[in-house]
């Protein structure tokens, strides 16, 4: 439908109920016809579920390093995510954030980083095409991106957007780093209208943090856009961005085709996945059920970024160096000859301080590094293309150098967590999500304990969130959904997969515990129809 268009209406037969219960069926209908900005871009309509890189990729049958990505943990990744169940669970998009450019040539065209992409980003794309996914590509509105130093897309609107287009990339983030004077407000149309002119349908999702009220104005030029900080994988980010998303007013809730974006999921990361920024995910699983839940009620889109692959040592340790394998007939491209070389201290496990040039630094002429006064960390090695672990115990100096040591027999294979299996690929919440009403908000705006998202087939997804430290005794009465104190509904408890019966007027008819941090899914059916 063009913006604005109304479509006719099917309306049950004739039958007399209460005004606002034919007001609000209006309404949502409405809601679910009108679209944003619908370009005709994939997987659009709906909330994104997907996948992105930016903890989760590695060279060779290597331990996750933050910011990486080459050909082939790219083609693994793309596999795995079919093996894992994401594909039949409703994923569809496949996302590369910030890991992947290499400079631009003589005309002003992005290239991606030639080692790790011999054979160009279009052979990529085209290998996730063939894999009937929705492939997507980070860039910046700055002169530089956020990590890396990689070059950003100011005034190479179009150059840009013609590069995507010719690689069939469907999917645009555009963060918002080292943009000094700049307004996203008259920044983001820049490129939104770049990416039209190409013919390309491409979704264009917009990453300023949620700083200048992108929900009042991005439905005009983008399919999504951030509305809060980047998300980490801790209470205290989960929450935040929890309440965030409820201040956001009613009337920008969301609608086909644009949605506000609560940030990547970090469920079920732990030591598996990198740590972005050198912060580690470490919730508990109620935790990580609470951070599903409410991006889905909220209808943010979902896309999750976890190793898909899990590798470890004929012993089944996990691999914590590398150890130069390829995996699957696939390997990261040989190291060339240096003269110099560049570490960067990703995580430290010492209580002894680790500095660079004092207490850890790398070796000019080969692939090793050292420590010393008692250093012990995870490291990477010129620009990201290795990992180390140097974890030797006592002061004094230690060299790690993997390309001398022994190398065990790996065995990589698609892998997810049985937390991650039992939350990402729950449908019952997904179908919450992936609805074309407005975004679910609280019942009572200052009270965030309950929430509600009316969904089109006339049933309600209704949210118990306790953000509490202890447990909480909850319930929702059906006149805060707009029902009638008397109505009859039946209780499904998505988390269970499980039939609660039918409640009159509340549910449960007193309370139910809700745990610390915790969250209650239903979905409330109405039985009956009060006639009139």
């Amino acid at each position: 439908l063009a913006q604005g268009q109304l479509a006719h209406l099917s309306l049950p037969p004739p039958r007399r109920a209460p005004l606002r219960l034919l007001v609000m069926r209006l309404t949502l209908a409405a809601a679910a016809l009108v679209s944003a900005y619908d370009n005709g871009a994939p997987h659009s309509r709906t909330p994104p579920l997907g996948w992105s890189s930016w903890v989760a990729l590695a060279p060779d049958a290597d331990h996750p390093i933050f910011d990486f990505c080459d050909e082939a943990a790219v083609r693994h990744a793309i596999d795995a995510y079919h093996t894992v169940g994401l594909y039949d669970a409703g994923y569809r998009h496949f996302h590369l954030d910030d890991c992947w450019a290499g400079g631009r040539d003589s005309k002003g065209f992005l290239y991606p980083e030639k080692r790790h992409f011999p054979n160009g980003m279009k052979a990529v794309v085209d290998y996730a095409h063939s894999k009937n996914l929705t492939f997507g590509l980070y860039t910046c509105a700055g002169t530089e991106v956020c990590v890396g130093g990689r070059p950003g897309s100011k005034d190479h609107w179009e150059n840009d957007a013609q590069v995507f287009a010719s690689w069939g990339v469907d999917w645009v983030k555009m963060d918002w780093c080292n943009t000094d004077g700049m307004q996203p407000a008259e920044t983001y149309p820049l490129m939104s209208k770049a990416m039209n002119k190409t013919g390309r349908n491409m979704h264009f999702n917009m990453c300023e943090w949620g700083k200048d009220d992108p929900w009042t104005w991005g439905p005009d030029v983008a399919q999504s856009w951030r509305m809060a900080g980047d998300h980490t994988g801790n209470w205290a980010s989960t929450k935040k961005v929890i309440g965030e998303s409820a201040a956001i007013p009613a009337e920008n809730t969301g609608k086909p085709y644009g949605w506000n974006d609560m940030d990547m999921l970090e469920t079920g990361n732990y030591d598996q996945a990198a740590h972005a920024n050198g912060k580690m995910s470490n919730m508990t699983e109620t935790e990580y059920r609470t951070e599903f839940s409410m991006w889905a009620i909220s209808a943010s889109p979902l896309v999750v970024t976890t190793p898909l692959m899990n590798c470890s040592t004929a012993d089944g340790k996990p691999i914590m160096r590398n150890g130069g394998q390829g995996i699957g007939g696939l390997t990261h491209p040989a190291m060339p000859k240096k003269t110099s070389c560049q570490i960067h201290r990703v995580e430290q496990l010492s209580k002894a301080s680790c500095d660079e040039g004092k207490s850890y630094g790398c070796f000019d002429n080969n692939q090793s590094m050292w420590t010393d006064h008692g250093c012990r960390a995870y490291f990477t090695l010129d620009a990201g293309d290795r990992s180390i672990l140097c974890d030797h115990d006592g002061h004094g100096r230690h060299v790690c150098d993997p390309e001398n040591e022994p190398t065990p027999e790996v065995k990589c294979t698609a892998w997810i967590s049985d937390i991650q299996k039992g939350i990402l690929l729950n449908k019952e919440i997904i179908a919450i999500n992936q609805d074309v009403t407005p975004q679910g908000r609280p019942v009572k705006d200052g009270d965030l304990s309950v929430w509600a998202r009316h969904l089109s087939d006339g049933s309600v997804a209704v949210a118990l969130y306790n953000a509490d430290d202890k447990d909480q005794d909850m319930s929702v009465s059906f006149e805060s959904l707009g029902w009638d104190k008397t109505q009859q509904a039946a209780v499904r408890d998505l988390w269970q997969h499980k039939d609660m019966g039918v409640a009159t007027g509340r549910y449960p008819a007193k309370t139910v515990t809700v745990e610390a941090h915790g969250t209650v899914m239903l979905r409330l059916t109405k039985q009956t129809e009060v006639v009139v």
